[in-house]
């Protein structure tokens, strides 16, 4: 099996994939690899971005992206930041090839039915057209979420 040496991670900054983010973050100290964060501006939030100045939308974007790399770099993990622009699939498809990433980690909202149809999943999109292997993360529900955080003080104290 190869060694993962680079874990791609793609985020809207929603709680599903700050999820992600976690776990992709337990994947780079486990493996000592490096993580690569990226965020998909869509040509819809481009438009949206002629509303301000030039360059503040991406910007308060990479300022985003290196908040949440903060505390894990200053732990001494290698994070790469990137900012794409695009169709979020094709664009993470493309940018874990090019920056030779080994595993692509990624959040799901775990839609289905109707939702599904008219949001799409970027997610399934990814799984079904990637080379790269892809980890697909789900945010656990809210009891899980509250068993986990007691035994997590429980173990802290």
């Amino acid at each position: 099996m190869k060694k993962i040496k680079r874990i791609f991670i793609a985020t809207d900054f929603s709680d599903t994939s700050k999820e992600a983010f976690n776990h992709a973050v337990q994947l780079a100290r486990q493996m000592d690899a490096t993580l690569l964060l990226a965020h998909v501006i869509e040509p819809i939030d481009m438009a949206a971005s002629h509303l301000e100045p030039f360059g503040f939308h991406e910007l308060r974007l990479q300022q985003r992206l290196d908040w949440m790399v903060q505390p894990v770099r200053e732990e001494g993990l290698l994070v790469e930041t990137h900012l794409l622009k695009g169709d979020p699939a094709a664009e993470i498809i493309k940018a874990a090839g090019d920056l030779q990433c080994d595993l692509i980690v990624m959040g799901t909202h775990g839609r289905t039915g109707v939702p599904r149809l008219l949001m799409g999943s970027v997610t399934e999109r990814v799984l079904r057209a990637s080379p790269v292997p892809i980890v697909a993360v789900r945010q656990p529900i809210a009891a899980e979420r509250e068993k986990v955080e007691a035994e997590e003080t429980t173990e802290a104290a």
